[in-house]
């Protein structure tokens, strides 16, 4: 069974994209397509070269309602400035959905796969969806995020009190997955399915230069920390502690607008533009990455066995939580700075690596969790189908005698 996957995908950050790619190569190994791409962005961003490149289908850019960093480019905005920014904009919005409706029209998909954009949940709630149950006449709608593992009752990651913040972070999860037919919660550890509510907990979604068995030599590791920045503002907090510390080289990826391929600022600190084939070059090279706390890069270090700084983005609750998986999976360790929490993973490493030192057994743990991942996401995406069109009516051949508006199912 062939099926036509259409993807519609959130922009924000780099994990979703990562995420999308992964699964449109295991997916076209298990001979299914993925004819068009539908890419949610900030109406005032520009789409990703690296993911346009790469994706091998079709993308086209539906503008969606997105958070705001502030002025200095460092904290999440409050939930108060985010939604003035966006209400001028909602006749965009509104041009977004209806987009949705006329790629499902016009590719006609056996499956809809959404990385977390509201819009696609929007869209099915519109025409009558719920969790669980997509509305007559629309494909099923399957959801791919490691935000749907905060859905589960028994996610252990919440920080501390934070009552609203929590609420808030699983209201704009569920707008996502509304009319789901199956939520896939991507998770660096294995945890309990809830299937009767359509929750399935997977291994994340790695690239697969990132899993592929090692030719030739083994990558050496390399004296230097590698840093990633979602928010070119913590650039400063980097530059103090370098200031401290001339002696530890470092190399920065970040966001900056207009920003050079590459910027020295002196011998040992090295700034870049966002590069995916560049950092995860460095990422299998460095001795330590420090990052603001997105599930992609945590499990990708985790993978590799590169102990992880993870310092939550301002007012970002939901890397609040990462961070907490994260030192819970035995990623590395957590800070609010990047001023301080350098200090941290130097100590870390020590003279190496030393996630084995850090958490015992934690990549051999994580990496057979991850194996075999392909073959269970194509078995998910195809059950979803398979169960779509096993319900479906059957209209009867003339002559056989079965009532006129009878449904039959499919065997």
């Amino acid at each position: 069974m062939s099926l036509r996957c259409l993807f519609v995908v959130q922009g924000e950050g780099r994990g979703h994209l990562t995420q999308a790619l992964a699964l449109k190569k295991i997916l076209a190994n298990a001979g299914h397509e993925v004819p068009r791409v539908l890419l949610g962005r900030n109406p005032n961003r520009k789409a990703p070269p690296f993911f346009l490149e790469k994706i091998g289908a079709p993308v086209e850019r539906i503008d969606s309602p997105s958070f705001f960093m502030d002025g200095r480019r460092r904290a999440m905005a409050t939930l108060g400035r985010t939604i003035l920014k966006n209400v001028p904009l909602i006749g965009r919005f509104r041009e977004g959905l209806r987009r949705v409706d006329r790629a499902i029209e016009e590719v006609q998909p056996d499956v809809v796969i959404n990385f977390h954009e509201v819009l696609a949940g929007v869209h099915y709630a519109l025409r009558g969806g719920l969790v669980g149950r997509a509305p007559a006449g629309l494909p099923p709608l399957v959801c791919v995020a490691h935000q749907y593992l905060f859905q589960h009752p028994a996610y252990p990651s919440f920080p501390e009190g934070a009552a609203w913040d929590r609420w808030w972070l699983r209201f704009f999860v569920g707008a996502t997955q509304l009319g789901a037919t199956k939520r896939l919660a991507l998770s660096l550890y294995p945890t309990a399915h809830r299937r009767e509510e359509g929750l399935v907990a997977m291994p994340p979604l790695l690239r697969e230069k990132l899993t592929d068995p090692p030719s030739g030599d083994p990558v050496e590791e390399e004296p230097f920390f590698l840093i990633y920045l979602l928010n070119s503002g913590y650039a400063e907090e980097v530059i103090r502690w370098h200031r401290r510390n001339p002696g530890v080289r470092l190399h920065c990826f970040w966001g900056r607008p207009g920003a050079a391929d590459e910027e020295r600022y002196d011998d040992t600190l090295t700034f870049h533009a966002l590069d995916d084939e560049k950092f995860l070059s460095m990422m299998k090279r460095c001795r330590g990455l420090a990052t603001t706390a997105g599930f992609e890069s945590v499990g990708e270090a985790l993978y590799l066995g590169t102990p992880v700084l993870m310092v939550p983005v301002e007012g970002h609750f939901e890397q609040r939580c990462n961070a907490v998986d994260g030192q819970r999976a035995g990623a590395g360790v957590a800070a609010r700075s990047f001023e301080t929490g350098l200090s941290k993973l130097r100590s870390l490493t020590g003279q190496g690596r030393g996630a084995s030192r850090h958490a015992p057994g934690a990549q051999q743990r994580f990496r057979r969790w991850v194996d075999g991942a392909a073959g269970r996401f194509v078995r998910e995406i195809e059950e979803a189908a398979r169960a779509e069109r096993a319900s479906a009516p059957v209209p009867p051949p003339e002559g056989d005698g079965v009532a006129k508006g009878a449904t039959i199912r499919a065997a």
